[in-house]
């Protein structure tokens, strides 16, 4: 089975300059790419003098996480493909091996990813993707050992088991898979395109699997391209689990799910205004408002097939959370 390896970067020079010479030892009889969105910092210039054996991917614009991935596998031959962010890395061969190694045993693991462990602090998950990811029936996203802003100790879930959906972070997929799926939904542009990829293939191929590697790790600096309060990362955030949602639950819940959600995201605008928080309260109206505008289009999204039933594993995470006082996944 022949691997590899895809960076996307976006002006991210001092990140390759950190991370790119690691991963690739990291990652042995892998062919690396570096898929650049459109970059004016000198990056592709740097991985040319520096590493001639890298191919580059330059694309004529900025596609984002979605669009600049959906465009670089066109130009991928290999059969098993990491999509890794350039803030991310690998720092032992022996994580890279075990995620292999899984894919090789099992044809039924289409999607994948390894414990995303805090660069800066690798005691403890890191926010984008910890141990694997899940959502609540209203669509809200968490993760085995981070739920909402409570991070847990990186030792705490150490096994392989099924997840609902895999971390962008470090997404590892089989080409053939990402291919009948028409890969990611470009509209996305960046954010929840790889729980919406997760969910698609839940509804399509019942039978395979999406695994969160537990031994195996990758370590994140995290909000290396979008900081982590940017009103543009709070916008797509919001906008796109309402995409994803129009696109996937099944017809008997969606109308009681679109109700509460409007419900829970009015109270999170208010409390954000309370808290002095505009910026928030701004991209929730804006996701909304882009919502509306567009629903004729993304309703046409939704896709004739049945929609699976068990995609949620709690009914209500701001209820477990906020009002139940469960702060770790276990405690579900």
């Amino acid at each position: 089975m022949t691997r590899a390896l895809a960076i996307l970067n976006y002006n991210g020079l001092n990140l390759l300059k950190l991370f790119l010479k690691e991963n690739i030892k990291n990652t042995p009889d892998t062919r690396t790419y570096v898929i650049d969105n459109n970059s004016n910092d000198g990056s592709i210039e740097f991985v040319k003098t520096k590493f001639p054996n890298v191919k580059i991917i330059r694309l004529q614009k900025n596609l984002g996480y979605a669009g600049g991935y959906n465009a670089a596998v066109k130009h991928i031959d290999e059969d098993l493909i990491f999509f890794l962010n350039n803030d991310a890395v690998f720092l032992d061969h022996k994580s890279f091996l075990e995620v292999i190694k899984v894919f090789e045993k099992n044809n039924e693991v289409s999607v994948a990813q390894p414990s995303i462990i805090d660069y800066n602090d690798k005691k403890k998950y890191e926010y984008a993707g910890a141990s694997g990811g899940f959502i609540d029936f209203f669509g809200y996203p968490f993760c085995r050992g981070r739920v909402v802003n409570n991070l847990e100790n990186c030792n705490k879930y150490n096994t392989t088991r099924e997840v609902f959906w895999a971390s962008g972070c470090c997404f590892v997929v089989r080409k053939k898979i990402f291919t009948k799926l028409n890969g990611f939904d470009d509209e996305f542009f960046a954010h929840m395109e790889e729980i919406d990829f997760c969910w698609r293939l839940r509804n399509e191929y019942v039978n395979n699997k999406i695994i969160s590697i537990g031994k195996a790790k990758v370590y994140h600096i995290g909000a290396g391209t979008l900081n982590y309060n940017s009103s543009n990362k709070y916008y797509l955030n919001f906008r796109n689990s309402l995409l994803m949602l129009i696109k996937n639950v099944p017809s008997k819940f969606l109308f009681i799910i679109l109700f509460f959600r409007v419900i829970f995201d009015s109270f999170i605008v208010m409390v954000s205004f309370l808290k002095l928080k505009p910026n928030l309260s701004y991209s929730i109206l804006r996701a909304y408002a882009y919502f509306i505008l567009n629903f004729s289009s993304i309703i046409k999204k939704r896709t004739k097939n049945e929609k699976i039933d068990n995609y949620y594993y709690c009914f209500s995470l701001l209820i477990n959370y906020y009002l139940m006082q469960r702060k770790s996944f276990s405690s579900f």
